[in-house]
């Protein structure tokens, strides 16, 4: 069995990483008096949820954490699972990434073939490609140091960046990508601390270096707590936008009081147009020609000598008159989006296979004009389990409670995972299969699943390491929930699935019941069309079966149909193959002869698969519940050894639990044999008045003479049964007869007589009413 904890701060810490954060994932409700939130209130683009710690409170918001003075433990690890939280990494003590910050990917290209030629292959982490990070380790002391470069936004500020993240940061190793949807990736897995790569800092510091004549525009090496120079060449803009920020810049004297701050904006002006002096002078002396409160205005010969005066290096550029004209000049100055990403190469960067599942939802739609394929080369249908579980779709099961739906959906898990036919029908192969209950804690699962290996004499060797087991007691699974503004889809949970399908290669994900993976009414036909579809996207990107258990709504003991599903009816239209599960109905019980079993049988009733062919009209699959000791009552002396012997032992026994397994069962009615004494005194009490058809006849039933002839009390449910049973056999044999004629009242009715000469006379052995 596979033993690997599902809680990935675990994993990490059993990979040696024991400094460790909570994440807090995209989109997750923020408390009002937490800073994130005033941060995004403050600039709505400032939202860094799924890229910094945080903690859940109990009202099930979150807010920051001061990541750099806490200290993982493992008591940590299982409150920040539960959480949902994201997986940070802190850096420092010999830990660092190298953050390749850049979409371009010629740019990164350019840092990946450098990281590999001085270092050979590093462990990579892919979050946004093709953004990547490289995780080492190296000396201690290591501080933070990073380089800037490529296209500037429109506030002249470097785009790109390669950090080497050391003390004082840290990195999402798990979780989910708060710009693609998509779960961070490690494609050739995180290794253990200790399987690390060495990188001696100054190689590090020198990777930096080397990247500044390689990559356009960068700035040199900036340390932190390196007391550099500002870079003058970061401080460059480009001049139509200088022109217009200065241009839409006022002076006045409530925003420059003084001459140094005058002279702050001509040496903006200088260090943003390097390579235009000229335009920029032009442009420095119509903005002091604005001020509003002078003497005589600015002198131009004194403007033009300050200018002159004004030599590097420069503390501030362009980005510092982008700000000064955004904030001041009521609305008049905004950049357009100029910065474009350039032609990237066919050949990615991390040969992987990168699901689109979750990602960007405004991209290009385009018709694709039909390819007319060769169908014998169209690929088929991947059936894994009787026509109803199938790869890359949802399918459903609805049933009432306490039917045996989850002790049938244990079974077929362990039907799929062994290869076995344990309910008759056959596996396509041998699957491996997740089992998720959000109902029952984990020793109820275990008891069922124990049991039903015990029944079905399965072994740990026939399931091997292909069967999953989790509750929604440990570890919720919350795919979406109501919010203010409709129903929003939990993107970090749904990356966390399919990231987990992915890495165990499950082929089966079986969520009972599917109420529990969602916070949104029944009765919205939007939010379950979202809800499942969902999980279709998870199907289909995972290549896996996704089964959902549904309950129905309350039905009175009628028959039950996919239909009847409870709620909305959008689980039913979006799940390609859909079955109900019924009880045997008391009628159908007393009618076969099966009362004192019925309750613990239940069967197919009704199905809708729009891609199997249609079912036999008469293949109705039947199932019972049987009661299986499980035997954790046998107690164990000192020396491990069962005891005590004999009936002691057998009572030890029987204190365990019994638990229902759910196995097939071969529908027979029970005979009720009627001696052929019994038939002809029976016959003679049928020929001696007029007998109705009609149950509701009353006392003119033909029913009353065959209850009397055979002792049998109709108030009785099951004695009246049989007694109906008896007449439409008797009918069927040809020992009664059916006639119409008129009654009393001269209405026609149909009345039952004795077929004379029948043949009843042998029949000592007794005879069935059934066929």
């Amino acid at each position: 069995m596979n033993v690997q904890s599902s809680n990935p701060f675990e994993r990490l810490w059993a990979l040696g990483y024991h400094r460790l954060c909570p994440i807090v994932p995209p989109n997750a409700p923020l408390s009002e008096r937490s800073s994130l939130a005033r941060r995004i209130k403050a600039n709505p683009k400032a939202d860094a949820r799924g890229k910094v710690p945080g903690v859940k409170w109990p009202d099930g918001t979150w807010s920051g954490l001061d990541f750099v003075s806490v200290e993982s433990t493992p008591a940590d690890l299982v409150s920040w699972h539960g959480m949902q939280a994201g997986v940070g990494v802190k850096t420092g003590q010999g830990l660092v990434l190298i953050d390749a910050d850049t979409k371009n990917e010629a740019h990164a290209r350019i840092i990946k073939d450098e990281i590999e030629r001085r270092f050979g292959s590093l462990p990579v982490r892919i979050g946004q490609y093709p953004k990547a990070g490289y995780l080492v380790r190296t000396d201690a002391d290591f501080t933070y140091t990073r380089i800037e470069f490529g296209l500037r936004d429109d506030k002249g500020r470097l785009l790109d960046r390669v950090e080497i993240l050391a003390d004082g940061r840290q990195f999402v190793s798990c979780g989910i990508h708060p710009a693609t949807g998509q779960a961070y990736r490690w494609p050739d897995g995180m290794p253990a601390y200790a399987d690390l790569p060495y990188v001696a800092g100054p190689d590090l510091s020198a990777l930096l270096k080397a990247l500044t004549e390689l990559l356009p525009s960068a700035t040199a090496p900036t340390t932190e707590g390196g007391g550099n120079e500002y870079d003058q060449r970061s401080l460059a803009g480009d001049l139509a936008t200088v022109t217009k920020a200065v241009s839409a810049l006022p002076n006045t004297t409530a925003l420059f009081p003084t001459r140094e701050s005058y002279r702050d904006v001509g040496y903006a002006i200088r260090a943003a147009l390097p390579d235009n002096q000229a335009a920029g002078l032009e442009l420095f002396q119509q903005w002091a020609a604005k001020w509003d409160d002078g003497e005589g205005g600015n002198d131009p010969d004194v403007v033009a000598a300050d200018w002159h005066r004004m030599k590097p290096p420069y503390r501030r550029g362009a980005s510092w008159l982008y700000e000064l004209a955004e904030d001041h000049s009521r609305g008049t100055f905004s950049v357009a989006e100029r910065w474009l990403e350039e032609p990237g190469s066919d050949t990615p960067l991390f040969p992987e296979n990168l699901p689109n599942a979750f990602g960007n939802s405004a991209s290009l739609i385009e018709a694709t004009p039909y390819g007319f394929p060769d169908p014998a080369k169209i690929p088929k249908r991947q059936w894994l389990y009787d026509n109803h579980y199938i790869r890359k779709f949802v399918s459903a099961t609805v049933a009432p409670s306490g039917v045996g739906k989850s002790s049938l959906k244990i079974v077929e898990a362990l039907a799929m995972a062994s290869g076995k036919p344990l309910l008759g029908a056959q596996p396509t192969g041998t699957y491996r299969v997740w089992l998720w209950n959000g109902e029952d804690p984990m020793d109820e699962l275990e008891r069922r699943i124990s049991a039903a290996m015990q029944h079905y004499g399965l072994t740990r060797e026939d399931v091997g390491d292909r069967l999953f087991v989790d509750s929604g007691r440990n570890m919720e699974i919350v795919l979406a929930s109501e919010t203010r503004d409709g129903c929003r889809i939990a993107e970090p949970v749904a990356g966390a699935v399919l990231a987990t399908i992915e890495a165990n290669r499950l082929d089966v994900l079986t969520l009972d019941p599917f109420i529990s993976t969602h916070r949104v009414s029944e009765n919205d036909n939007g939010a379950i069309d979202m809800v499942v579809k969902k999980w279709a996207k998870i199907a289909d990107a995972g290549n896996a079966s996704v089964e959902l258990v549904h309950h129905v709504r309350k039905l009175n003991g009628g028959e039950v149909t996919v239909e009847d599903g409870r709620g909305a009816v959008s689980l039913l239209a979006a799940a390609r193959s859909a079955r109900a599960l019924s009880r045997m109905s008391k009628v159908d019980a007393v009618r076969m002869g099966l009362v004192d079993v019925h309750k613990r049988l239940f069967h197919f009733a009704d199905d809708k698969n729009n891609l199997a062919p249609p079912a036999p009209a008469d293949g109705g699959q039947w199932f019972e519940l049987a009661s299986v000791a499980l035997g954790n009552g046998l107690t164990l002396d000192a020396g491990g050894m069962a005891g005590p012997e004999g009936a002691d032992a057998l009572t030890a026994i029987m204190s365990g639990d019994s638990v229902g397994v759910v196995r097939r069962y071969v529908l027979e009615a029970r005979t009720h044999a009627v001696a052929a004494d019994d038939k002809a005194s029976t016959l003679a009490l049928v020929r001696a008045g007029e007998w109705r058809r009609d149950p509701r006849a009353g006392d003119a039933w033909i029913g009353v003479p065959i209850a009397q002839g055979l002792g049998l009390d109709l108030f009785e449910e099951e004695a009246k049964g049989r007694v109906k049973s008896i007449v439409a056999q008797w009918i069927k044999d040809g020992i009664l007869k059916e006639i119409t004629k008129n009654d009393a009242q001269r209405r026609p009715r149909t009345f039952v007589e004795v077929v004379e000469n029948s043949g009843i006379q042998n029949l000592e052995d007794g005879l069935s009413v059934f066929d």
